[in-house]
């Protein structure tokens, strides 16, 4: 035997669901941090990052020897990449 569903006359949605669905088209943003430009270089060849401005004193200033203790090891520019 066949089973066939029964239409309802009152179908409601679940809150939960209507609530998903207007939410649906909201995009999650990205969490915006303002940066700190820095040069690892030296004024003539000037290699700038970006870090976090509002990052500690102490570990902006252990960031940047740390970056520029390992500044050989980015590529600057597409001639330094392989």
């Amino acid at each position: 035997p066949v089973f066939e569903a029964e239409e309802e006359d009152n179908e409601e949605i679940p809150d939960e669901i209507s609530r998903l669905l207007e939410h649906e088209g909201i995009a999650i943003q990205p969490h915006k941090e303002p940066l700190e430009v820095i040069n690892l270089g030296s004024e003539k060849d000037k290699k700038e990052a970006r870090i976090g401005a509002l990052l500690d004193t102490d570990v902006k200033r252990r960031l940047t020897e740390l970056l520029k203790e390992y500044v050989d090891v980015f590529a600057w520019s597409y001639q330094d990449m392989p």
